[in-house]
């Protein structure tokens, strides 16, 4: 075939192949050849990239597309393909990734996806298998589409206004490790104020709250800690969710004495009508106990000193 050198078309004529690029540098089989509405760059006499009739971009491989909708194809191992950038069917997006045993439809290790009518992003991996995704109100899910893992322990999910929800079943539900050194493995605020923590040691661990006498003001001694202490109703008893185990403890709704011990508020249900629980924090009754136990102390003192002074007489 001739070629055509015309002022107003340009240069045309010469289609040239992988072999013998129509057009080269000083490297006769390194170059750009044209077929058939394809435009193919060559190295070292074999082809190395694509695009073809349909815009579409092929890299490593000159493979049609038996899906009809990818974009962007990278191949490795002569045809087996790497990459695959898909344009959107029905709502959808989609990055492929494969390895070189993958072959027919489908077949993927792993891929990046984008649900336009759903407006979410997930990642698959092993072939189809979701394992997270992002949704249009940046809620991330791992290992589960649920927006409530901890009711049914199927996962992760980390809401922007519900906060870490985290359900596992049979194992720990999360693992915080401090390593090479003694102190702070998780710390509480509010807003952005510390009020406590929980800190390890290599044999231990210390729940902490905020107590610095910087902190606070019109500190009192505890004057009444006896008749405080006798409104306290210590009971034996279980948990309708685990009737084989007895245990001590307090109804929250008598521990009237020390009332900052308790949360919730006696019989209250939320707008379906279910229970909202009361809870307790026991810890918060060692105040009312230590002082108790100070002004009983000092009751048994005087008494052993009027009983010395008698056996003395």
């Amino acid at each position: 075939m001739a070629l055509n050198i015309n002022g107003t078309t340009g240069i045309s004529g010469v289609d040239g192949s992988a072999s013998a690029p129509a057009v080269t540098g000083t490297d006769s089989n390194t170059g750009i050849n044209f077929a058939s509405d394809t435009v193919n760059i060559n190295t070292g006499g074999s082809t190395r990239a694509t695009v073809d009739s349909t815009g579409r971009l092929l890299v490593g491989t000159t493979t049609g597309d038996p899906y009809g909708n990818r974009q962007l194809t990278v191949a490795s191992s002569g045809t087996t393909t790497a990459l695959e950038l898909r344009s959107p069917t029905n709502g959808t997006g989609r990055i492929y990734f494969t390895d070189s045993t993958a072959s027919g439809t489908g077949a993927y290790m792993a891929s990046v996806q984008y649900d336009h009518t759903n407006n979410f992003m997930k990642f698959e991996t092993n072939g189809g298998n979701e394992r997270m995704r992002i949704d249009s109100s940046g809620v991330v899910f791992v290992g589960t589409t649920s927006s409530s893992p901890h009711t049914d322990g199927s996962g992760i999910n980390i809401n922007p206004t519900a906060g870490l929800l985290v359900g596992i079943s049979n194992t720990h539900a999360g693992i915080f490790a401090r390593h090479s050194s003694d102190g702070e493995c998780l710390r509480f605020q509010r807003d952005n104020t510390d009020v406590g923590s929980i800190d390890v040691s290599s044999s231990s661990t210390s729940y902490n709250t905020s107590s610095d006498y910087r902190l606070k003001e019109n500190v009192v001694s505890i004057s009444d800690g006896i008749t405080r202490l006798k409104t306290l109703k210590p009971s034996r008893f279980n948990f309708k969710v685990d009737t084989d185990t007895t245990v001590d403890g307090f109804l929250a709704h008598e521990v009237t004495a020390v009332p900052e011990a308790t949360t919730g508020t006696k019989d209250e249900v939320d707008s379906d009508n279910k229970p909202v629980y009361q809870g307790i924090d026991q810890s918060k009754l060692v105040p009312l106990l230590t002082a108790a136990l100070q002004e009983a102390i000092a009751k048994i003192e005087v008494l052993e000193t009027k009983v010395a002074a008698l056996e003395a007489g």
